[in-house]
């Protein structure tokens, strides 16, 4: 993070009653871009880049009306710290070079990913031009180079989804490489992740990795706006085995996600969320180990990894991921467990991905609707005070 933008929040989140050190701003809810690779790279590193897997993150219950949330994203980083945004709607143009864009994004002061409608599990309900697949690939890049993001709803979903297609990925390359300290840790995540189900109240809703419903699957019940946030607390889940349960707790001990130590100063924080699907909370566990296996045997084998090309991404993955908060049902049931995520590298770098949207409040409004809350109403509000100090954890 820049000093200046480091200073800005510091001031929006400690002092409730000081002014806004920008002056009045008048409202703007950042640049729309179709072709990110014809932005000068200069202005993409003053900028935050907003992604859009979809035109709108949902219809407001009340009028029918898309919610363009990515609006209030911009006009947020505007009001707090003078950042000018660029969104780039992907779900219309599409993104025809991946690896060219995630150099590019990888220049930006933040890139947000920001929800949409689509179901992951269904293939259609995404654009032609930005299909799931180009999604969670864009992803596995940022992921690979250790680029810090944040997701939100849609994408907290494609992010999960992502982890499982790139640890699987992991584990044919260390296969494949012959050495036998990677090919025992392959076989040993593949072993687990070929038994581990991921269990509703309602059924099991996956037997293992190979079934499309084991990262993210339909909720017991669908979250509407207006959700009360809880920290996250780890049960025991019988049908998990302990090392990987244990590996979890070593990542969520040793990390801090910033979410969860949110919710220690935010009194009875509420979120606006509408979903019907959530990822899993076996999922995430295992892919945190998943990572420390691969980071442990990476790192005590280095130079092999080093010299071997299929196997030199491998160095630069994510070390764990935490689960950081969860919403409940209003009798106290959990109702999502994995509400948010923390994504951790070696390097001290975070991505940070939510099932909610702090960046809309109970009116579901966007910026070009005249959604422009004051300075002080900005400071009375859970989600963007939330979002604040997620900014202020990734920047």
């Amino acid at each position: 993070m820049s000093k200046s933008s480091q200073v800005l929040i510091d001031t929006f989140l400690t002092d409730r009653n000081a002014p806004n050190p920008l002056g009045y701003r008048s409202s703007t809810w950042g640049r729309r871009v179709d072709d990110l690779s014809m932005v000068d790279p200069e202005e993409i590193a003053r900028s935050v880049v907003v992604i859009e897997p979809w035109k709108h993150v949902g219809e407001r219950p009340n009028d029918k009306v898309g919610v363009i949330a990515s609006e209030n994203v911009a006009y947020v980083v505007d009001q707090l710290m003078g950042l000018p945004t660029l969104i780039v709607p992907a779900w219309k143009q599409g993104i025809p070079d991946l690896q060219r864009f995630a150099t590019l994004t990888s220049l930006a002061k933040l890139i947000v990913l920001e929800g949409g409608e689509p179901d992951v599990h269904v293939e259609n309900t995404f654009s032609e031009a930005f299909p799931r697949s180009d999604a969670t690939k864009l992803i596995v890049e940022f992921l690979l180079r250790q680029i810090p993001f944040l997701g939100i709803c849609l994408s907290h979903q494609l992010t999960a989804q992502a982890h499982v297609e790139l640890i699987r990925e992991f584990v044919h390359r260390l296969e494949q490489s012959k050495q036998p300290a990677f090919v025992a840790v392959s076989h040993r995540i593949a072993g687990i992740a070929s038994r581990l189900k991921v269990e509703k109240t309602y059924g099991t809703v996956a037997e293992s990795w190979n079934d499309e419903s084991f990262a993210v699957a339909k909720n017991e019940e669908i979250s509407h706006s207006n959700t009360r946030l809880y920290p996250y607390h780890e049960i025991d889940l019988s049908h998990v085995p302990t090392e990987i349960t244990e590996a979890y707790r070593v990542i969520a001990k040793h990390f801090d996600g910033i979410i969860d130590v949110a919710l220690q100063y935010e009194n009875d924080l509420h979120i606006q969320a509408f979903h019907g699907n959530e990822v899993s909370e076996e999922s995430m566990r295992f892919v945190c180990w998943a990572y420390q296996q691969i980071h442990h045997v990476i790192t005590a084998y280095s130079v092999e990894a080093a010299s071997t090309i299929d196997l030199q991404g491998l160095m630069s993955a994510p070390v764990g991921i935490e689960i950081l908060a969860s919403t409940h049902t209003q009798s106290g049931d959990p109702l999502c467990e994995v509400a948010a995520t923390g994504i951790y590298w070696d390097s001290g770098q975070k991505a940070l991905t939510t099932q909610f949207h702090p960046e809309l409040d109970e009116s579901l409004m966007t910026a070009s609707e005249g959604w422009a809350p004051s300075w002080d109403e900005m400071k009375r509000s859970d989600g963007i005070r939330l979002l604040a100090r997620m900014l202020q954890a990734v920047l």
